[in-house]
């Protein structure tokens, strides 16, 4: 589950590759033939092992070396773009590590030098398998089936080993691991479309925008988990409509000090890393279904630590609120006492997986904020902890106005042609109908199955959703969590207007991504998110570039910290103006650009001042850099616009390379925001000259 890792281990194993082939072609190749290797022999050995209980040392490495040919087929695919691949490759390796046994699984840890602690963050060997697929389908755009699998598992949910059987081979005629006879004996092109397999053989492989495995469709596990979120749902909506239940809920800084005396007294009893799940009283509601549950240790099948995180993340950064949404802060409460940021096991995870901590961290402050006396909330900038937006404790007077009448039952809510919706379509119709769909596409002849990217996300969303208040997306990388769920209020003399942001997460989404040429699951990632968008979405908002800065811009440049890289960033800033511009086009939106953050003040004393100094130059020459472009656009068909309120996010700093930090008071992790500039950002949104009526 560590992306990054693997993108540098391939550069790493491919160094002295001195053929033609891309190192991305020679691992496809190496996977195909780790897949059909010994022809008849492996699909018998296969058989065996799937269908004996008392099955020998051959199969089992038969089953073993067909998992790492599927890991590294959907490694190699998932980084040359072709994500709909990627995830039958990773559901493949789901499968067939169900019938590896437990003490075969240990006995590969021990072959592959695995530390034991790094392996109890990430669970065993299935528990890996469908932590990758899980990530994987969310890198395709379906955040949706992620979070279905990560709780069929947990519900105790397997898979049928036989499943891989009943495909159709097809065996390559020759077979080399020499890069130089490659090209010869085979002709590699990773150049794929949907309808078409990877040249594995296996029929479903592309056949769908998203492989799901066909015994979860079917499963009655997933039956209970789609009718619990169901279920969910409309406990949260009629508690949410009444006043009497929002007295009995815990407001996010009483949970906060809940939190601290249950971490200080179990510290003090030594209970350092089994910890008491909190108290069901600070609960969104009062019962969670048990399939729902995945932070407990209580269920059918435990979550690995990296497993609770990445559910949390799927649910909290997807654009579904809902239950998701419910879910996620729920989770969090849990996860606060369970898995505390200062812990070792945070500490271990913080280098082992640092994507996936770093989430967790983010989503920790936005959720639950921090402590704020409430005389002070009116004299300073104030970021409203997303569980008081959730549970309706959110009593800024703006939002009053927009509130819910007492005695409703449900918010207005709309087709995506503008039309009221008669019926409100739940979050579990949605599932069932996604699940349909991709599996129609596995049975179509069609090559062409993107229509289901147009299929809409559930409009379900924290405030109602009336003539004066609807919601906007929010897309691009983590920095887009910093507005996600808030509502802003949009107002001028000729509109007055709210908007509840909502956030649509690609993780890992650079700048540079962007570009229409781009082979990266982060550019497919972005197409399917713009395609699935509501027909009715006119105007967006899209973050991207503070990667670039921190540590994709200058290459091999920035080894030494000693050249330059001004005109990488000028380069990088026009290429995705240029990019952006075209998006908007094709998909006729309106786009508004946020800037990049400055980061927040660090100390000087752990010898990573020097790089912190040239990133927050760069972050300066790319935030005048990106005005300069903006500003340059064509007003007459004007479709992009930047959102200019950098200059207010600064706090004098005399240490700073460049003169300042980040606010203090604006930020969250030091890396990302929190949402106490949204003030900014709704005077940004009015002197940016957008058009407002496409709100």
């Amino acid at each position: 589950m560590n992306y990054a890792e693997d993108r540098i281990d391939r550069k790493a194993r491919h160094i002295q590759n001195s053929c033609n082939l891309s190192p991305l072609e020679i691992d496809l190749h190496q996977a195909h033939e780790f897949l059909h290797d010994d022809k008849e022999d492996s699909r018998n050995d296969f058989h065996r092992s799937s269908s004996s209980s008392s099955s020998n040392n051959s199969s089992s490495s038969t089953v073993q070396t067909r998992i790492k040919g599927h890991e590294l087929a959907g490694r190699t695919l998932r980084d040359a773009g072709y994500c709909a691949h990627a995830t039958f490759h990773y559901g493949m390796a789901w499968i067939l590590s169900c019938s590896i046994k437990r003490n075969e699984y240990n006995d590969r840890l021990q072959d592959e030098e695995e530390e034991e602690d790094n392996a109890s963050d990430v669970g065993d060997y299935v528990a890996r398998a469908v932590g990758d697929y899980a990530q994987m389908v969310e890198l395709a755009g379906f955040p949706e089936i992620s979070v279905l699998s990560l709780l069929y598992y947990y519900c105790g949910g397997t898979l049928d080993t036989d499943y891989e059987n009943e495909c159709n081979f097809w065996f390559p005629q020759h077979k080399t691991n020499n890069p130089q006879k490659m090209k010869k004996e085979k002709k590699i092109n990773i150049s794929l479309s949907l309808g078409k397999n990877c040249g594995c053989g296996f029929k479903e492989c592309g056949a769908s925008m998203c492989f799901v495995p066909k015994q979860m469709m079917e499963s009655s596990i997933l039956k209970t988990i789609l009718a619990d979120m169901d279920s969910l749902e409309e406990k949260y909506l009629s508690k949410r409509y009444q006043k009497s239940s929002k007295e009995s809920i815990c407001a996010a800084a009483d949970i906060l000090e809940r939190i601290a005396k249950s971490t200080t007294r179990m510290r003090r009893e030594g209970q350092t890393e089994k910890r008491q799940v909190v108290d069901d009283s600070i609960s969104i509601v009062s019962e969670v279904p048990s399939s729902l549950r995945f932070w407990s240790n209580n269920g059918p099948c435990e979550l690995s630590p990296l497993l609770k995180i990445l559910a949390l993340k799927i649910l909290y950064s997807s654009p579904i609120a809902s239950s998701f949404l419910y879910l996620a802060c729920e989770a969090l409460c849990h996860l606060a006492i369970s898995l505390p940021l200062g812990s070792r096991l945070g500490r271990r995870m913080a280098t082992t997986h640092k994507s996936h901590w770093a989430f967790y961290v983010f989503i920790h402050k936005l959720v639950l904020g921090e402590k704020v006396k409430m005389h002070r909330r009116e004299v300073i900038p104030y970021h409203v902890p997303v569980w008081d937006i959730v549970s309706c404790l959110d009593q800024r007077q703006f939002l009053r106005q927009c509130s819910p009448h007492e005695g409703a039952t449900h918010a207005t809510v709309y087709n995506t042609d503008g039309t009221k919706k008669e019926e409100i379509d739940t979050l579990g119709k949605h599932l069932r109908n996604l699940i349909v769909i991709l599996d129609q596409q596995e049975n179509t002849v069609e090559e062409d199955t993107r229509t289901v990217f147009s299929f809409p996300f559930p409009q379900c969303q924290p405030q109602p959703n009336d003539e004066n208040n609807g919601i906007m997306y929010v897309i691009g990388d983590s920095h887009v969590l910093s507005l996600g769920w808030q509502t802003i209020c949009i107002s001028n003399s000729y509109h007055h207007f709210y908007r509840t942001m909502v956030p649509a997460t690609i993780t890992g989404l650079k700048a540079w991504h962007t570009r229409e040429n781009t082979h990266f699951f982060t550019r497919y990632n972005l197409d399917c998110c713009l395609e699935r968008l509501p027909k009715v979405c006119k105007t967006i908002i899209v973050s991207a570039g503070e990667i670039d800065c921190r540590e994709g811009i200058g290459g091999s440049l920035l080894q030494g910290y000693q050249d330059e890289c001004d005109d990488a960033v000028r380069n990088t800033v026009n290429h995705y103006i240029a990019s952006v511009q075209s998006l908007a086009s094709k998909h006729r939106l309106q786009i508004l650009l946020l800037p990049v953050a400055p980061h927040a003040y660090r100390s000087q004393k752990n010898g990573k001042s020097l790089g912190r100094g040239l990133r927050r130059r760069r972050m300066l020459l790319w935030n005048d850099t990106l005005r300069e472009v903006c500003a340059k656009i064509d007003h007459e068909e004007r479709s992009v616009f930047l959102l200019d309120y950098e200059v207010g996010l600064r706090e004098e700093n005399k240490d700073s390379s460049v003169g300042f930090v980040l606010n203090k008071y604006y930020n969250a992790d030091y890396t990302h925001m929190n949402s106490a500039f949204l003030p900014l950002l709704e005077k940004s949104i009015v002197d940016s000259k957008c058009d407002l009526s496409l709100f």
